[in-house]
């Protein structure tokens, strides 16, 4: 009989957090640990802890009880206010390696047998304003430029080495999932656009560059890797890109929208969400109050995935090639899921609905 494993989620609020926590609460063989910065409104059998990672002491404090974790799944990250100006400062860089170090140390001697890192295409520099080599393949990773990424893949490691735990780290591209508050949440923003364009009268409009061609993926496929990369010894000490295997044009996404919204579909107009839609907050707040919302606050709901919705949508700054990437290297390790972008995007839109979060 395999052992009961101990796994920690940390970030288990974020999108990749929350799926992570979903698919590993409530099981028999899996115990599950969520830890945050804030109180958990679901999975109710799962062990939740609060802690502030930058807090050393803190951490160590919350983890105490905890120290017989065998799985680690990182999912935490901290972002600036000005987000993608955020992506490529240094003090930004090295706090969300530092965080990840306070982890670590407060797990020093814990029976740790696997480690999960999540990366992104910024391991290509797409941040940068460079051209990602298409498709984006693992090795094509550049080092030349501040990015926490590397740090914490070579600080995890190094402590694998001398502890002797197996890791992976995952490269998704536009993560989709449910999370209230996330930095990078195009499935909040486009949810609470499209409510608030019907709340105005107004038809939805399509407000990113009309020829953006990309990938994303499903916080719950993820969720299904991590898993999977356990007990995959081919997968231990690797880097892989992973999405959902099909590839989306925003702009022909939006009829569905407006179908789910009760919407007529507009002509394509580019809008910057992080200008046009906090104002918009005293609205929302209406809307919340009538049709019962769990969160009142647009701030709360949706807070910088305005900013991460304008430069998904590349409206005001089209990028030079489409950023896709390869994910060969994972199915040839064996791991072949997949799943419809469109299909995943309307579901989590829909959960976002019976949960309370969109009317």
């Amino acid at each position: 009989m395999t052992a009961r494993r101990k796994v920690l989620v940390v970030g288990a609020l974020g999108m990749v957090g929350r799926a992570a926590m979903q698919r590993f609460s409530g099981r028999a063989d899996v115990q599950a640990v969520g830890l945050a910065r804030r109180a958990a409104d679901f999975a109710p059998d799962a062990i939740w802890l609060r802690a502030d990672l930058q807090d050393a002491a803190a951490t160590r404090a919350a983890l105490a009880p905890h120290r017989d974790v065998s799985h680690v799944v990182y999912a935490a990250l901290h972002e600036q206010p000005n987000l993608v100006q955020g992506w490529r400062s240094a003090d930004n860089m090295a706090l969300n390696t530092r965080m990840l170090a306070n982890l670590l140390a407060a797990l020093d001697g814990a029976p740790l047998q696997h480690v999960t890192l999540l990366q992104g295409t910024k391991a290509y520099g797409l941040h940068t304003g460079r051209a990602m080599p298409v498709p984006a393949r693992e090795r094509d990773a550049l080092r030349d430029h501040v990015n926490f990424y590397f740090d914490q893949q070579d600080l995890v490691a190094d402590h694998a080495q001398r502890a002797g735990f197996a890791w992976t780290i995952l490269r998704p591209q536009i993560v989709l999932g449910v999370a209230v508050g996330s930095a990078m949440n195009p499935v909040a923003a486009l949810g609470a656009y499209a409510v608030l364009c019907r709340e105005q009268g107004l038809p939805l409009a399509y407000p990113g560059h009309p020829q953006l061609l990309t990938e994303c993926t499903d916080a719950r496929l993820i969720a299904e890797a991590i898993e999977w990369a356990w007990a995959a010894p081919q997968a231990h000490g690797e880097v892989f890109n992973i999405s959902n295997g099909d590839v989306i044009l925003w702009q022909t996404l939006f009829p569905r929208l407006a179908d789910l919204f009760g919407l007529p579909l507009g002509a394509p107009a580019p809008l910057r969400l992080a200008e046009a839609m906090p104002p918009l907050a005293p609205l929302w707040r209406q809307i919340a109050t009538r049709e019962r919302l769990r969160v009142a606050d647009l701030d709360a709901l949706v807070g910088l995935s305005w900013q991460y919705a304008d430069a998904t949508f590349a409206s005001q700054r089209p990028f030079a090639v489409p950023p896709l990437v390869s994910t060969i290297k994972l199915r040839h390790a064996g791991f072949g899921a997949c799943i419809d972008t469109e299909e995943c995007i309307v579901a989590h839109l829909q959960a976002m609905q019976a949960q309370r979060y969109l009317p």
